[in-house]
């Protein structure tokens, strides 16, 4: 799917089990028997709560309503006033939600991601309803908003399309009194994502990505009308979010990763407010009198501000979610903004401003990367809520810190620990000695101003920090970054394979080896056929050569190896590759995979290292834990029964990341 949604559930609890080293060859001689070991569930856990409303249920009692992700998500029902879990209601088949929407009949809707279900909790239902997809292809569904019918109003990501060109996103709508979906089609097939959605009258707006646009469509006849955007906003990858306040439309445009908001008059059809420069809305609310609450940033913060009937913008002071909404209690009118794991409120009348974490439970992380560390620790990074696992194994102990971001890879440079982490290609230099605070991880450069967003390669390279990148959305340039710790010296080199993403690299003798993607950021099809795997001079900084992976979309893992080789791995494959020239030599399937039918997408799990003391490559190739002796008989051996990802080579001890656990094998020292 092109939007990997990678949320394990916890794996059961499962104990040594010593199995047999078999060969993949028949050819290949027996070996001695091998154990692999459970070093435990990795300790990645957080509260990740992208979407969430706050309003009045039937009975007048203040509600907000927030997904935390997991397998599966949870809808959770909180006291805004009191911070209070009121009861949590588990989302089967959802890794988390972007849209929360409560409906005038105290219906709250949950559009999610993962699998793109909609979902809806009747008022004072003991479950919610899965209403299911509204298209096969659908992999994400973002906002969703509501009709005076009740019908409920989203837009889809078809992230699970297969073949190279992804499909434009549709408007769609569920009404639950029939359990029928209305498909009100694609609004253009540039259009890959309808990224925002909201509901006016008769009228249901929808924003897109990752060009961005608005749409108003006539609920009953599905007429369609795109709206001209204000002061032309050819900068803007996406109309963001979409919230109502009247007839007034609130609208955040994501442009050159800067967010910009503005108010459209869907009744004059006119722009009437903005541009307002660090707008950060999901959700707004409106008071009793006609004003609306919005969060723009202030000092780097949230802070709520009170737009006025008469165009009046005016700054509260008060730090705010910005998801925000208004409810009503003991005949008072309070601002309730959520964030995260944290809501505030602001009375309206008496100013009181208080800050609640609510007691809502953790879910795992699903493990991103993983690496050896420089002191001999193994570190896994989490997918979308972060975190940070150290395992060490001379005590078998598990430590895990929550303050670090998503880490698409992590590397270790000499005695020094990076991280690269998404969004904006962010590189951090990690000290695991002390906790992640006080300056620990530091920021030591970004790609952001280069439109570069998901650090996936990274290598050492003779003490120098090698980062090759996916792109931002809706781009197919990737970058290749080398980096000097000792004087802080940033050199990038952009689109060094033509519209091509890098996915690994690895490094000897002077020479940068890399593997690309034909896929760029999500959101556009590619222009090219096949992945490549190159060779780049850090002495000249010069591309050597290229060579073609026929049939293949991705290299996603790469080593040198004896014999002056370098071996590559796609999703299931293993080659060889002259050093010097590029010539392939080898090729071995360890698992089929139908590339045919692959969406594409920005991930990298397969792993290759080599180990000189033992003249062996070991790898993590299609969840299939192998190692192979990369001269002479090439007999790949194979761990039955052991999947897995993320390979970490510490001596003669292989680790791998199976589900939310960490396996390992120690393998007999041979030649």
């Amino acid at each position: 799917m092109r939007y990997r949604s990678t949320l394990i559930a916890l794996a059961a609890a499962t104990t040594m089990v010593s199995t047999l080293l078999t060969p993949a060859t028949a050819s290949a001689a027996p070996t001695p028997p091998v154990t692999v070991e459970d070093h435990g569930v990795i300790p990645l856990t957080a509260v990740t709560a992208a979407g969430a409303a706050s309003g009045n249920m039937p009975d007048g009692s203040a509600r907000t309503w927030t997904v935390v992700s997991g397998e599966p998500a949870y809808l959770a029902e909180i006291d805004p006033l009191t911070g209070n879990v009121i009861a949590t209601y588990p989302l089967d088949g959802a890794g988390g939600a972007w849209g929360v929407e409560i409906a005038a009949d105290g219906t709250v809707w949950v559009a999610s991601y993962g699998n793109g279900n909609l979902y809806y909790l009747p008022y004072q239902a003991a479950a919610a309803v899965k209403a299911g997809q509204a298209t096969p292809d659908t992999s994400f569904l973002w906002q969703v908003d509501t009709d005076a019918n009740g019908v409920a109003y989203t837009g889809t990501f078809e992230g699970f399309a297969g073949g190279s060109t992804l499909p434009g996103a549709h408007v769609v709508a569920y009404d639950k009194s029939t359990g029928r979906w209305r498909d009100y089609g694609i609004l253009g097939d540039q259009y890959t994502y309808v990224r925002s959605t909201a509901v006016v009258g008769d009228k249901v707006y929808a924003g897109t990505g990752t060009q961005a646009a608005l749409f108003e469509i006539d609920i009953a006849s599905g007429d369609k009308r795109q709206i001209p955007l204000p002061d032309g906003r050819a900068d803007c990858q996406f109309t963001y979010e979409l919230a109502t306040s009247g007839t007034d439309l609130f609208v955040r445009f994501e442009c050159t990763k800067k967010n910009i908001g503005y108010v459209y008059d869907t009744v004059t059809g006119s722009w009437k407010a903005g541009p307002w420069n660090d707008y950060l809305m999901q959700r707004v609310g409106r008071d009793s009198a006609g004003n609306t609450y919005i969060a723009l940033l202030d000092g780097g913060v949230p802070v709520l501000h009170r737009y006025a009937p008469d165009g009046t913008l005016t700054n509260l002071g008060v730090k705010m979610g910005t998801k925000v909404g208004v409810v009503t209690s003991g005949g008072a009118e309070y601002v309730v903004g959520a964030y995260g794991k944290v809501l505030q409120y602001y009375n309206l009348t008496t100013g009181d401003h208080a800050e609640l974490a609510p007691a809502l439970q953790g879910t795992p992380v699903a493990p991103r990367s993983a690496t050896l560390g420089p002191t001999g620790q193994v570190h896994v990074g989490g997918y979308f809520s972060g975190g940070f696992a150290s395992y060490s194994p001379g005590q078998d102990t598990w430590t895990f810190d929550p303050r670090l971001g998503q880490a698409e890879n992590l590397v270790t440079v000499g005695d020094r620990l990076y991280a690269g982490v998404y969004p904006g290609a962010k590189i951090f230099e990690v000290d695991p000695t002390r906790p992640l605070t006080n300056g620990n991880p530091a920021q030591v450069f970004d790609l952001t101003a280069s439109g570069q967003d998901r650090p996936f390669a990274m290598a050492d390279a003779g003490g120098l920090l090698a980062v090759g990148t996916v792109p931002g959305y809706g781009q197919l340039q990737s970058s290749l970054t080398i980096y000097d710790p000792a004087t802080g010296k940033v050199d990038t080199y952009f689109d060094l394979i033509k519209d091509q993403s890098i996915l690994t690299l690895t490094y000897a003798d002077g020479i940068l080896y890399g593997g690309t993607s034909i896929y760029g950021g999500n959101g556009i099809a590619p222009t090219q056929q096949n992945a490549r795997v190159f060779a780049f001079s850090m002495a000249t900084r010069e591309l050597l050569w290229s060579q073609e992976v026929v049939g293949h979309a991705q290299v996603t893992a790469a080593a040198v190896t004896s014999g002056s080789q370098v071996w590559a791995a796609t999703n299931g494959t293993l080659f060889a590759f002259e050093r010097n020239t590029g010539r392939q030599t080898y090729s071995k399937t360890v698992r089929a995979f139908d590339w045919d039918n692959f969406s594409g997408g920005t991930w990298q799990a397969d792993t290759l290292s080599y180990n000189a003391a033992d003249g062996y490559l070991y790898g993590s190739v299609g969840d299939t834990v192998v190692r192979i002796k990369p001269v002479g008989q090439r007999e790949l051996f194979v761990v039955p029964n052991a999947k897995g990802n993320w390979l970490v080579l510490d001596g003669q001890r292989t680790y791998w990341v199976d589900g939310q656990r960490l396996k390992s094998v120690r393998w007999p020292v041979s030649n």
